[in-house]
């Protein structure tokens, strides 16, 4: 964990922000004491919210057969 001065911050911003991406902490210090802290945001997939997966009724290899046969009647 990175400790940093606000005076610092505001001069290497951009560098900072690179280390945070990167996955460090950052915390912030102003007049000696701990203001703040940056951490990278956690990217969630959210495939993983879904309470329930979804269920094919029926297996996958027919799931994606041609259904030419139906169109047969009407051409």
């Amino acid at each position: 964990m990175l400790e940093i001065s606000a005076t610092s911050l505001r001069g290497n911003l951009f560098a900072v922000l690179k280390k945070v991406e990167s996955g460090e902490q950052v915390i912030i210090i102003h007049n000696k004491k701990k203001v703040a802290c940056l951490k990278p945001v956690q990217k969630t997939d959210w495939r993983e919210k879904i309470p329930q997966k979804p269920k094919l009724l029926v297996p996958p290899d027919e799931f994606v057969q041609p259904v030419s046969d139906i169109w047969e009647d009407y051409v």
